[in-house]
Parts: C-alpha cells; structure tokens; sequence
C-alpha cells in the first residue's frame, strides 16, 4: 500500500518547509511507501518558489501549482487525482492535528474504512482554541447534524484520509470548492454508504488562519441551507407532504366558509373580466422578462427581452409544481444553454429575489398607510430584503461559485440600477395586484388599497416554499385581508380564482416556451 499525503498550501511560505520536515519523519514510521503533494493554490507570497525548492530536493515530494486561486476543494481534488497512493491523506499546513495521529487514520483505512477523519469534539479528544472559535464550531455541527442528517462530531477537522477511489467518486458529487468541502465530503460519504471513522486527536490553534470568522461562517451557514433544500428537492416524501398540507388548507378554508357558499361565489365571477385579468397577466412576463434582461446586462452579459421571457416563464413554471423554488436552477439551465453563465444567471436571480421582496414589502407598507391599518408583515420583508443585500455583499467576497454568484449580484447593487431595478420590480407587482383587482370587480369591487395590501401580503407569505406554488398559504393570507373588509366567502372566492388564473396562465406559458425551446419540463426540473 502507497499513502499520498497532500498539503493544500496557499500563502504558507514561511511554514512550509517545517511543515514538509515534520510530516515526513512521521511518514518513514509508518511502514508504508509515500509520498508528499503540495497542493500550491494560486499563493502570492512565494510560497511556489519555496515548494519548488523542496520538490527538486527531495525525490518523495511533489509539486502542483496554479496560477489562480482554485479554493480548497478544488485544489484537494486535483491533488487526489494526480496522487500514486492508494490511501491520500490531507492535512493542514500549520500541523494544527498532532502528527502522531497520522498513523491512526492511515490504519483505518488499511482496517477497512473509506475515510478516517479527525475530530476534535469527541470526548477523547483534547483541543486548545478560543472560545469563539469553538462555541462556533459546536453551533455549526449540531447544525450539520440536525439539518444534514450526519452523525460525525466534527467535520471540519484539516486532518482526514481517504481510500483513493472512494474520495474520486465522492468528490465528483461535491458542489462546494472551498471551505465548505469538508462538510460536504463526510455528508455525502454517509448518504452513498461508505464507512467512515472519527478518530479523537489532539489540536491545538495554529495562531493565522486563512478563515476569516464573520464572513466563513455566514457563507458556511448558507452552504448548509444550500444542501438541505436540495436534500428536500430530492425528498419524495417531502413533495407529498408539501403537496398535503397545500391542499389541507384549501379544503380547511372551503369548510369554514362552506361549498355551498364558495360555488356561489365561483359563479359570480365574469367571463369578461376573467380573460382580460387572464391576458393582463400573460402580458407581465414581457415586463419581467425585460426586467430579468436589464439584470442580466447589468451584470455583464447578453439576452434580448423575447428569450428572457420565455426563460422565466419556465422557470416560474417549475416554481408552481415545486415546493422550493427550483424554478430559479431550472431558468439558470435554460439561460447556459443560451450562452449565459449560472454565475450570470443565478446573480441575476438573487438581485431579483431581493428587489422582489422589497418592493413587494413597500406596496404594502403604503397600502396600509392608506387604509390606517399596521401590520408588521411589510417591515419583517423589509428588513428581510435588507438582510439579503447585506449576505449578497458578505458572500461576495468568497473564492468559490457562491462567491462569484454573489460578485456578478453586486455588481447591480449601485444606486441607479438598484433604483431601476426596484422601479421595474414595483411595476412586476403592480401587475400582478392589477389582475386581482379586474377580477375583485366580479363581486362588486373592493378597494385598490385592500387588494394592494393583500396581494402583497400573500406574495410575502408565498415567499415562504413551504408548499408547491405557494398554494393553500397565499389564498390563506389573501383570505385573512380581503375578509376584515367583506365576507370571507367573497375573500377566499377572489383569492382562489386569482391564484388559479395566475398559476393557469403561468403554466400555459411556460409548456409553450419549453416547446418553442424544445426542452421538456423533466429535463429543466432534473
């Protein structure tokens, strides 16, 4: 058995060699052949002259460089590929793990594991670091557990082996390329049924750290939403669950306000009214396309408003038969194919998504200011909306694909575009309560400013994916505002007619895009 020891070096001229000393008298005592990569990641205080030195020196010592920085996933994983050993082992520069653990987990993998990571939050173990540090990596661990389904300790450990094939196979499933890697590594090995053993070692902080706290730990957190909403996409069991509650509080809503009362109301409705509400709405995804098109070259890259369109209305598409927005994977999907990067596409998505709520939470800010009423819903969007330009702005500072998404979303956050943007979104929204309003007229009119605060509202609400198109939580929220002002029948009559129409006109749309593109929705959705 060959073992292949890998240090992921950015910026580590003054340890290196050190590093590279010490690793290799604990390597001689291992009783196996081996060999030391350095796995130098785009460095720029000569840290590849010094593994370059090294490497001719020593015979047993390789060297990979690269000129940009490819991030800590990415740079293990071509180091794992260019590897000899059977075993390949990785650990952090600054010898953070006591090294005379190196044999326990090469021994695990001779024992039969596919992968031996050190943890420094087993009970055995003992490790010296600052108590910000650790209550961190507590919080961010159960987090990993409770939300990823994991049952490791620690999975951030810089100290892991790996039988080579199994790491190969796992790495081609792994998104993440930087910090994130780790986490994702041992989650996917668990799912895909391969052994893994957590080892007890002793650690001690190494002073600098590459990992700088703040803006890690923000764009960790969102790694692992990032893995558990896909983890719910490819969860029937919670499609069939979203897909009940939705239609639980549909029928919820139909039995406090009673069939007989709801079909009478049905039948009030115009035929008139409902087609011109019905165009109105097809009409506004010319402007979303328009709007989606402005994001898009604001970002730095090309569409025209006819494809851009098209693409939303997919997208949109998906959204409805889906309980977490996949929608916005699949336009991304559809734009590659048109030459628009995912990094284009996706940042376009967020900024999207911000001014959406922004401005959806505005309409209805001053839509109760009008009627006199307060609600908090609008100000929690606000500040929701908020919250998200702050991330965008944290996460883009990110050496990997979340932070160049997020770079490609900055780009538009100045403020002539942001005021653009917020304008073209306000109109979006205008629609959509336009189309509401045409069918309130059915049953002898409601006021603008009520139909403005309840839409808005349900929009708010549906923002939530916790059920396929927002169905059942949006016609329960237009309900609840609608019915302080007219009868409940009435309120839910118009809130289920109006998200019919609009989920009816949506999906018409996008089977007629998916045909003018020759896409199937299986292929967009997978």
């Amino acid at each position: 058995m060959k073992v292949s020891i890998v240090l992921p070096a950015y910026n580590e001229a003054k340890k290196l060699r050190n590093a590279v000393e010490k690793i290799e008298e604990k390597a001689r005592d291992l009783g196996y052949d081996y060999e030391i990569i350095i796995a130098e990641d785009g460095s720029t205080d000569g840290t590849d002259k010094v593994a370059r030195e090294i490497a001719e020196k020593n015979p047993r010592v390789k060297h990979l460089h690269s000129d940009e920085r490819l991030g800590r996933g990415r740079a293990l994983m071509n180091a794992f590929r260019n590897c000899s050993g059977d075993v390949v082992v990785y650990m952090d520069v600054d010898l953070s793990t006591d090294l005379r653990h190196l044999k326990d987990i090469v021994s695990a993998i001779s024992e039969g594991y596919d992968i031996a990571t050190g943890s420094r939050l087993m009970k055995e173990s003992k490790a010296k670091r600052p108590f910000k540090r650790d209550f961190a990596s507590r919080v961010y661990n159960f987090l990993v557990r409770l939300l990823l389904g994991s049952k490791l300790r620690d999975h951030q450990c810089g100290f892991k082996a790996f039988r080579k094939s199994a790491i190969l196979e796992i790495g081609e499933k792994a998104k993440d390329t930087h910090w994130f890697w780790d986490t994702e590594v041992l989650v996917l090995a668990q799912k895909m049924g391969y052994k893994v053993k957590e080892i007890p070692v002793f650690w001690e902080h190494g002073g600098e750290t590459k990992v700088r706290f703040r803006r890690d730990v923000l764009y960790m957190f969102f790694q692992i939403l990032r893995m558990f909403s896909e983890e719910l996409a490819r969860s029937r069991k919670f499609f069939a669950f979203a897909t009940l509650l939705a239609i639980a509080i549909l029928c919820l809503l139909i039995l406090t306000i009673g069939v007989g009362n709801l079909i009478e109301n049905l039948l009030m409705v115009r035929f008139d009214l409902f087609a011109i509400a019905g165009m109105l709405y097809a009409l506004s995804f010319i402007l979303r396309g328009f709007r989606f098109k402005y994001v898009v070259e604001k970002l730095g890259e090309k569409t025209s408003t006819g494809f851009s369109s098209l693409a939303v209305s997919i997208g949109q598409t998906v959204n409805v038969i889906t309980p977490i927005r996949l929608g916005d994977l699949a336009r991304a999907y559809v734009f590659k194919r048109a030459g628009v990067s995912y990094t284009c596409s996706l940042g376009g998505v967020a900024v999207e998504r911000t001014f959406d709520i922004l401005s959806v939470a505005i309409i209805a800010f001053l839509a109760s200011l009008y009627l006199g009423k307060s609600y908090m819903e609008p100000f929690y969007a606000i500040a929701f909306a908020f919250l998200i330009i702050i991330a965008i702005i944290a996460l883009s500072r990110m050496q990997n694909l979340v932070g160049r998404i997020m770079q490609r979303a900055k780009m538009a956050m100045n403020p002539f575009d942001s005021a653009v943007i917020l304008i073209l979104s306000s109109f979006v929204w205008l629609f959509d309560i336009a189309v509401c309003y045409i069918l309130a007229q059915s049953f002898g009119g409601i006021s603008f400013a009520v139909i403005a605060l309840a839409v808005s509202i349900g929009n708010i609400v549906k923002a939530i994916p916790v059920t396929p198109g927002g169905i059942g939580t949006y016609e329960l929220a237009l309900t609840i505002i609608i019915g302080l002002y007219h009868p409940y029948s009435t309120a839910f009559a118009l809130a289920f007619v109006d998200h019919a129409l609009k989920n009816a006109v949506t999906v018409i749309l996008g089977i007629i895009a998916l045909s003018a593109m020759n896409l199937s929705l299986k292929e967009v959705k997978s």
